[in-house]
């Protein structure tokens, strides 16, 4: 289970800024996630070649589309600092 101080912990890394109430609702749905990944973790797969062959090919997904943006200052405004309309982030884990 995640406490509320790592969650805490992990809005102070992200930056977010969270309401007792939210840090409590996060914190449930975090938890969850956290048994699903455990629970599938402990299953047991094998490959199956027939199942393989039925996956979705990349023909069948949507075509990405390129779509120009030409004002990259008031994108990069929102953060403190930036360089070459870059984001700066600061060194968090050593």
């Amino acid at each position: 289970m995640i406490t509320k101080d790592d969650l805490q912990m992990l809005c102070e890394l992200s930056r977010l800024y969270l309401s007792d109430e939210e840090l409590e609702a996060y914190g449930k749905s975090m938890t969850d996630i956290m048994n699903l990944m455990d629970t599938i973790g402990e299953s047991d797969f094998e490959y199956d070649p027939i199942d393989m062959n039925n996956a979705v090919s990349f023909a069948d997904l949507r075509d990405d589309e390129v779509v120009t943006y030409d004002n990259m200052s008031k994108i990069t405004e929102n953060g403190p600092e930036t360089v070459e309309n870059q984001f700066v982030v600061p060194k968090v884990v050593d």
